[in-house]
């Protein structure tokens, strides 16, 4: 259910598009979906064949430091920063978290912002009648409060929108568009499949590095050339966010986090392609997010997992998740960590 003001008195600060939006809603709508019928058979080899490549030229990205899942004694129903500080605590032991990806430098702050949307509100957190409940995430810096949420628009589709509240001001500067080429669902069974579309479906995963100021955002969206797990980010606090980068294709849309050190960006997803048996993996940058190397699976048990968080330090990664006993039951917490070859 949306709460607040309605996204569509709010000025959109940047529209970051891959495909027009601008035409009629009816004549955008057949576009999408014409364009989705025309180039997913096309693209689809062509996004395999670059992900396979790169799995080849980067089949060690990642060493793993645990054989196997370790389970954790930790409740699954605690807050998100909890589950982080938990496993950045497991990553205390390894000495890769002393080893930086990139150049270190100290973030200034920035010697001029934009000013703050008054259509935002002044509140703690970003006014948006549209907004999907739920869907909002908040992180501090030292330049600010980064917010990022699903806006739901007409249909059975979403805006991803971030808005900055900057160190000094009272309220919000945007909403920065991150990505706007959800085109929902053209199959009426997915409805009723619980298909991913509308406001149904996770929050998505946000990162603000201490290193550079890069804010890292992970989502799952139906695009026009299929659906999948996608990437931005913004390097700049004032600009927009960069075209979107797709980490993986596949028609189970789940959970993705990300997390980042500098250079080194860890997005851990559900993964799409996993079958009847959902499985955890993980895809690694160590070029700020520009391009991704190995996707990599994190857990082989027989049990489904979900819910994936990821931390970074140095060169040291630690995943958590979830995973469920077959015939139910209560989810039991589990980790493993990785270091960057």
């Amino acid at each position: 259910m949306p709460d607040r003001r309605p996204v569509g008195q709010i000025a959109l600060v940047t529209s970051l598009q891959r495909f027009p939006s601008r035409a009629p809603h009816a004549a955008r709508r057949a576009f999408r979906r014409a364009s989705r019928r025309a180039l997913a058979p096309l693209l689809a080899p062509l996004f395999a064949t670059l992900l396979g490549t790169a799995c080849l030229e980067s089949s060690q990205a990642l060493v793993w430091q645990d054989a196997d899942a370790v389970p954790l004694a930790m409740p699954t129903t605690i807050s998100d920063s909890t589950q982080r500080a938990t496993l950045a605590a497991a990553l205390s032991e390894l000495p890769a978290v002393r080893d930086s990806v990139g150049r270190r430098f100290d973030l200034a702050a920035l010697p001029s912002v934009p000013p703050a949307n008054p259509a935002l509100g002044v509140s703690v957190e970003p006014l948006d009648d549209a907004r999907c409940v739920g869907s909002l995430q908040m992180r501090a810096s030292s330049r600010g409060t980064v917010a990022v949420w699903w806006s739901e628009r007409d249909g059975v589709r979403v805006d991803l929108l971030a808005a900055w509240r900057d160190i000094g001001q009272d309220g919000w500067r945007g909403p920065i568009q991150v990505d706007s080429v959800d085109v929902g669902s053209t199959d009426a069974r997915d409805a009723a499949e619980g298909a991913v579309i509308g406001c149904r479906r996770p929050a998505p995963g946000l990162a603000v590095d201490a290193v550079n100021g890069f804010v890292h955002v992970s989502y799952a969206l139906v695009g026009p050339e299929g659906p999948g797990i996608f990437y931005a980010h913004q390097m700049d606090p004032r600009a927009g966010f960069e075209p979107a980068v797709p980490v993986v294709y596949g028609e189970r849309l789940g959970a993705a986090r990300v997390a980042s050190d500098g250079d080194l960006v860890v997005v851990a997803y559900e993964d799409p392609n996993s079958g009847e048996r959902p499985r955890i993996a993980v895809a690694v940058s160590r070029t700020a997010g520009h391009t991704f190397e190995r996707r990599l699976t994190v857990n082989a048990g027989l049990n489904p997992a979900a819910n994936p968080f990821v931390v970074v330090r140095g060169r040291a990664v630690a995943i958590g998740w979830e995973e469920t006993p077959p015939g139910g039951g209560v989810p039991s917490w589990l980790q493993r960590r990785a270091v960057l070859r």
